[in-house]
């Protein structure tokens, strides 16, 4: 079971990866994002036992999921989100672990997802009802027909965090190593 810890969050994240990225009729098919990340999240499920791992989750409770930031005149902002994926306890506002934002490499239109991602995994949000506190969260493009993840970003605590970017993408090589034929 994935607890609390970066590291383990990243390393069960990237044995899952590694599982899409060896699947060679999905790399035929060539889908979009929305079908990319369906099938990440299904591979998931099982390295994130005792966890919910959701698909394009739109709901906070019985209330539209959104994320809220102050703009540059100081007034809070207020926009709804479909996160990727995300690895959470439903019901329980405290119990966010990994939110994942992913494009294709085609698609360089990044300021939506890095916003979502800087904003739900700070500590301490601007406005308590729009607070996630994920543990991690990840920035992924995926060039499928070339099995290679071209962008890897983890972000902790609302920014870019180098060493666990950089832990990820060795736990991310390891995992491909691990399932790549002698």
């Amino acid at each position: 079971m994935v607890e609390h810890d970066p590291g383990a969050i990243l390393s069960a994240f990237a044995e899952a990866l590694a599982d899409l990225l060896q699947d060679t009729d999905l790399v035929r098919a060539g889908p979009e994002e929305i079908s990319i990340t369906t099938e990440l999240a299904m591979r998931m499920d099982r390295y994130f036992a005792g966890w919910r791992v959701s698909p394009e989750w739109t709901r906070r409770e019985a209330e539209e999921k959104k994320i809220a930031w102050n703009d540059e005149a100081g007034a809070l902002r207020l926009k709804k989100i479909r996160p990727d994926i995300i690895v959470h306890h439903m019901h329980k506002q405290d119990e966010n672990l990994l939110v994942v934002e992913a494009k294709r490499v085609q698609n360089t239109s990044f300021e939506d997802d890095i916003r979502k991602l800087t904003l739900m995994t700070l500590e301490h949000s601007v406005h308590p009802e729009y607070h996630y506190g994920y543990i991690v969260g990840v920035h992924l493009v995926i060039d499928l027909p070339d099995r290679f993840v071209a962008r890897h970003d983890v972000y902790r605590w609302g920014t870019i965090n180098a060493e666990l970017t950089a832990w990820f993408a060795a736990a991310l090589a390891a995992a491909i190593q691990r399932r790549t034929p002698a």
